[in-house]
């Protein structure tokens, strides 16, 4: 399904529409709302599931030329909220990947009255790069055919299914999106949010996402710090723990969340 949000047309998922309570699922970078077919299964009995694809990615297309002040996480987050107004949704357990991590936080420093909970994982609240780092790695996607950034970001994937389900998915995603959310990704700190937040709170920690336990140390202590936090350690997997694990992710998920 598709909504018209003025400069936008936001593709998303919604099942289990008959339920209470809902769960608002958000992908990481370069892929889409694909990457939470097997949680729409899961939770859809019990829960209202929704998944977004983000700006510039799946068939989430812009209505003119977009532009790097485009893919500002707050206005991707404002994006969520328009979303859920529209669907006459007031508050949800927000689960996010990565980016869709990132785009929580921005929820979580605006509009933290619209959440019963957070999940993250592959996500880090604090990271800092350097501007020659940055202008590298933006080198390196302006080289690379979106072919070739697929192939390499499904080296993210634990097992040969999870592998392929990234690969495709990121193949659908324009390099330009990718260009233009990279300088958004590199530059962040919300640990004075996490310190103000009164949300329940969860960080599923894949046991292989290397890139992210390197950076995600001053997180978890500061999350550490509240009463209403679990970190949650998940064997086997890595960036994209609910591809490469997903019975497990489901029932971690699902004990956090009933667990409130």
């Amino acid at each position: 399904m598709r909504v018209n949000l003025g400069k936008i047309n936001l593709e998303y998922c919604l099942s289990g529409e008959r339920n209470r309570e809902a769960i608002v699922f958000v992908h990481g970078l370069g892929v889409n709302l694909n990457q939470f077919k097997n949680q729409h299964s899961f939770f859809q009995d019990t829960y209202k599931v929704i998944s977004i694809s983000l700006r510039g990615h799946g068939n989430t297309g812009f209505c003119a030329k977009s532009t790097e002040s485009d893919f500002d996480l707050s206005k991707l987050k404002d994006d969520i909220i328009k979303l859920l107004n529209i669907l006459g949704i007031e508050k949800v357990h927000y689960v996010g990947n990565s980016l869709g991590g990132n785009v929580g936080y921005e929820l979580l420093k605006e509009d933290a009255n619209r959440l019963l909970s957070f999940t993250t994982f592959g996500t880090t609240a604090q990271l800092t790069k350097s501007q020659i780092t940055i202008k590298f790695v933006r080198l390196l996607y302006v080289l690379f055919s979106i072919e070739t950034i697929a192939n390499l970001a499904s080296i993210a994937g634990m097992n040969k299914d999870s592998r392929k389900q990234i690969k495709d998915m990121v193949k659908e995603t324009k390099k330009r999106t990718i260009l233009n959310i990279i300088p958004h990704l590199v530059n962040f700190n919300y640990l004075e949010v996490i310190k103000k937040s009164s949300i329940p709170a969860t960080i599923i920690r894949g046991e292989m996402d290397k890139e992210i336990n390197r950076v995600i140390k001053s997180s978890i202590n500061t999350w550490q710090e509240k009463d209403n936090f679990k970190l949650v350690e998940l064997k086997g997997a890595g960036h994209f723990a609910n591809l490469d694990r997903p019975k497990e992710f489901n029932n971690i998920l699902r004990s956090f969340i009933e667990g409130i």
